[in-house]
């Protein structure tokens, strides 16, 4: 029974290491306590609006005025729409320049939390299936009177919880509230009584209104079919599920807005007791100095930062990227000591948003099915903290669409800074070139990735024993390499092995890597360590050959004199600093969608498509970068975002890393509209495409299925002051451990190394997971030591769609032919692959449970489903993770 999807989130933020919470707490002034209360009065008729939309709809419905669940969350009269504009007024009227030391948190997330809760709502009186629920409403004019009843009952037990959180915080403010915890404490708030009154009285012959109106409107009526989501025909027993969903719902709301999910005890509120009965999830952003610190690094000792654009972004010359940086997920409510902690990965051009939903939905069902509170911890690679995101972060909270196209395009649409932004940062947002801005990017490596994570795993073994490293995609990648690393980096002594410190590990649509294939030559091996000391740096930077002292020029063919008495003597070619999939600024460009969506998500143009001052003066038509968007008709902000991302439209046929399974563009209409993978979608949105293989190289295959909520997915791009977009993915830094050979690799074919190239050490090589050739050979395990991957001895478990990029049980197959025998508790000495050609060589038979390692390969999931789809039986993801970190727990 599912009574409240766990979609809230705490818009408060927890930088470690920098100022304590509420320091220099003062009481606010009168402007700023204007500004406060008048953002919970817009809450509370945004709140209010959606209630009655939805009453209204229930009517409808009734009365055979609209589809079955047509009408729910459409707005059909603009009037939720209307208040959420106004909130957004409010607060560029009276908060901008104003705005509050605590308890606020903007117009912006306001209006995203109300809309959040209005769903939830809905599923506390009716659960997920609308139609199974609703329909019967139309014949039985009975069991609509009792839903429409009770529903307008609980929306004004709901709506009361909300006016009387905004009296009590405004009496606070008034009486000269200094700290948090005074605006915390009035989220539970009910000294009055009139949430008793409206919601759960029964005292003194009184009883509250949501109970009379069950009383009075569902005689003679079957309970538990009128409302599903309780499951019971026992009027007081509806009533205690009722009321105890709906506190629980409205507590993570309010707090929300009053930027206290990380402190108000909802699962006491809900019903008076601390039993995790109330699942809401807060995030806490973390951002920890790791004293990693690679060559020309901001922050390195030694290092002067000079570039214009950093000293802006960053306010000075002297700051530091030497960061690791993640994001916590955990159940809202004062803090609770994890049973277990799974750290997350993104892949290329991802963050850590992209998992999100996987996020909201596991730390549930962990508690809900294994009873352990399970934390996910969403890792940030480096290079994320140069995403100039300020004005971003300040939209969002304000709800200020035109804020953010400013922040972002502002120079290029000739635009007057807006008050926000001019009150604020008071700039625009920097993007950097993929040469010489940042070209330190390139000394970002693979192992310096891997020590950034490791301050991530050691921060989380600070507070439980059971910590698991999970990758999607590329991160799947990283992921394998961290197990594989030896952190003793001196040569001397024993080895310090990344899995050791793991319980195991987590392969989302990700192969991980291999210790397989031909050893790494001597004179690629060479070429790695030329990059490393310098050579990458300055080819970058120079965008041009150098030689390894980082001012030489060079060419491969010439190299042998060109760079002559240097060690090691060889050219290094340049490389983008770092690599994306359109650029940063079309990246951020999705970061704007939230906003709008918020109060426009599918029905008015999206204001990247909207002209700002005439014909011809869209972004799209005046910022360059903007320009792909020309490419597709003028769109909704879901149909923009929809034909790009989804696994039918333009976005996923350039790349099918993009490939989510949400739904359908709507075939007609101006702007296009997107049509929700839960809606009636046309046949063409889920084709077969076959059987499932049983030779490589593995198709695609099975009939596909649409299993993301496209609102969903919009809110990932501007979500828990971070995104789902890597502006600037580390590439060139990732590319110091290959060798681009001498030769072009087309004509390095096996069996035809061709008339110019004469060895095999004119090929281009990769290292995989076994650095030896220069760890060990070179004695260079500064540069890169993975030599553990042949132990790697915890278990791992694995998920692939047959849609996306690991469409069969051998994608899967390299990684566990790399890693040692499992030797946890879960394992009974089974081997990781018992038969590699049974059932055939597309599935081989893996060790599963008993040999740790678990391999799904879901039908009809894309590459992005596994880890942002709804879950349900079809997709299939979450019980078997949530049972494979239970099973390992140790």
């Amino acid at each position: 029974m599912n009574q409240l999807k766990p979609t809230l989130a705490a818009a408060l933020l927890l930088a470690l290491f920098v100022v304590a919470p509420n320091a220099g707490a003062q009481t606010q002034t009168k402007a700023q306590q204007l500004c406060s209360t008048s953002i919970d009065k817009e809450f509370s008729k945004i709140v209010k609006s959606l209630g009655k939309e939805a009453c209204g709809c229930l009517k409808d419905i009734s009365r055979s005025k609209a589809g079955t669940t047509s009408c729910v969350g459409n707005d059909r009269k603009d009037k939720v729409a209307k208040a959420m504009l106004k909130a957004a007024a409010t607060h560029a009227d009276r908060c901008v320049g104003n705005e509050p030391d605590f308890g606020f948190a903007g117009a912006g997330t306001a209006a995203r939390a109300a809309k959040t809760g209005d769903k939830d709502l809905v599923a506390i009186l009716f659960g997920d299936d609308l139609d199974a629920a609703l329909a019967p409403s139309r014949t039985d004019a009975a069991l609509a009177k009792c839903q429409q009843g009770v529903a307008k009952a609980l929306k004004k037990c709901h709506d009361t919880r909300v006016k009387t959180y905004a009296a009590c915080k405004k009496r606070a403010l008034k009486d000269g509230a200094t700290v948090q915890s005074e605006i915390t404490a009035c989220v539970t708030d009910d000294a009055q009584g009139k949430v008793a009154k409206a919601c759960d009285l029964d005292a003194g012959g009184k009883t509250d209104k949501l109970r009379g109106a069950i009383a009075k409107s569902c005689v003679a009526v079957d309970l538990s079919d009128a409302f599903p989501a309780c499951d019971t025909d026992d009027a007081t027993a509806l009533h205690g599920c009722l009321a105890a969903a709906d506190a629980c719902l409205a507590c993570g709301q309010i707090a929300e807005v009053a930027g206290a999910l990380t402190e108000a005890d909802c699962d006491a509120y809900d019903n008076a007791a601390s039993d995790n009965s109330c699942k809401l999830i807060a995030w806490e952003n973390v951002v920890a100095p790791n004293g990693v610190e690679p060559a020309e690094s901001p922050g390195t000792p030694g290092v002067t930062v000079t570039n214009p654009q950093l000293i802006e972004q960053f306010g000075s010359a002297s700051f530091s990227l030497n960061n690791t940086h993640y994001t916590r997920f955990r159940l809202a409510g004062p803090e609770q000591t994890p049973d277990a902690i799974l750290i997350f990965i993104a892949g290329f051009g991802g963050d850590a948003n992209n998992a999100k939903r996987t996020f909201e939905q596991l730390i549930p069902r962990m508690a809900d099915d294994h009873g352990l509170i399970v934390e996910v911890w969403g890792f940030h690679r480096r290079a994320n903290q140069l995403e100039d995101r300020e004005g971003v972060v300040a939209a969002a909270a304000a709800g200020d669409t035109a804020a953010a196209l400013d922040w972002y395009y502002g120079d290029d649409l000739g635009l007057p800074l807006t008050p926000l932004l001019a009150a604020g940062p008071n700039r625009r947002a920097n993007f950097y070139n993929n040469t010489d801005d940042i070209p330190f990017i390139a000394n970002w490596t693979s192992q310096v990735a891997s020590r950034d994570i490791d301050r991530a795993v050691e921060d989380a073994l600070a507070i439980t024993d059971d910590v698991f490293l999970a990758g999607h995609s590329a991160g799947t990648g990283y992921t394998a390499r961290y197990a594989a690393t030896d952190f003793n980096f001196s040569g001397v002594g024993d080895a310090e092995p990344g899995y050791g410190k793991l319980r195991g590990l987590v392969l989302f649509e990700g192969g991980g890597g291999s210790t397989l294939g031909d050893p790494i030559t001597a004179d690629s091996a060479t070429r790695m360590v030329a990059k490393h000391d310098g050579g990458q740096f300055a080819a970058v930077r120079d965008a041009a050959p150098r030689c390894v002292d980082g001012t030489t020029p060079c060419t491969i063919d010439t190299e042998a004199t060109d760079c002559s008495g240097q060690t090691p003597p060889v050219c290094t070619e340049p490389t983008d600093a770092y690599a994306s999939f359109f650029g940063p600024e079309l990246s951020a460009a999705a970061e704007l969608a939230p906003i709008q969506a918020a109060y426009d998500a599918n029905e008015g143009l999206v204001e990247l498509q909207a002209d700002t001052a005439g014909p011809g003066t869209a972004p799209t038509d005046l910022v360059p970068e903007l320009s792909i968007l020309n490419l597709v008709p003028d769109s909704t902000v879901q149909g923009l975002l929809g034909q790009f991302l989804d696994d039918d439209e333009i976005g996923a046929s350039i790349s099918a890393a993009l490939a989510n399974s949400a739904g359908k563009l709507a075939p007609a209409g101006e702007p296009r509209r997107w049509i929700e993978s839960d809606g009636a979608l046309p046949g063409d949105a889920t084709p077969d495409n076959g059987p499932a293989p049983t030779a490589l190289p593995a198709p695609m295959w099975g009939q596909e299925i649409e299993t993301v909520r496209m609102s969903e997915l919009v809110e990932t791009f501007n979500f828990a002051d971070s995104n789902a977009a890597d502006w600037y993915y580390e590439s060139a830094g990732l590319s110091v451990t290959s060798s681009p050979g001498r030769c072009d690799v087309s004509a390095c074919t096996a069996g035809n190394v061709g008339a110019a190239c004469v060895t095999d050490a004119d090929c281009a090589q990769s290292i995989g997971l076994d650095s030896s050739a220069v760890s060990i050979d070179l004695g260079r395990p500064d540069i890169v030591n993975l030599t553990q991957a042949g132990d790697i001895d915890i278990p791992v478990i694995c998920f692939g769609g047959s849609n996306g990029l690991t469409p069969v049980g051998a994608s899967f197959l390299s990684f566990a032919q790399s890693i040692g025998a499992c030797a946890s508790p879960s394992c009974d000495g089974t081997a990781r692959v018992v038969d590699e050609s049974l059932p055939s060589e597309a599935f081989p038979t893996f060790g599963d449970i008993d040999g740790g390692y678990e391999v799904y390969v879901r039908e009809g999931l894309a590459h992005v489903d596994v880890v942002a789809a709804e879950d349900g039986p079809e997709v299939g993801v979450i019980d078997p993770l949530a049972a494979f970190i239970a099973r390992n727990v140790e």
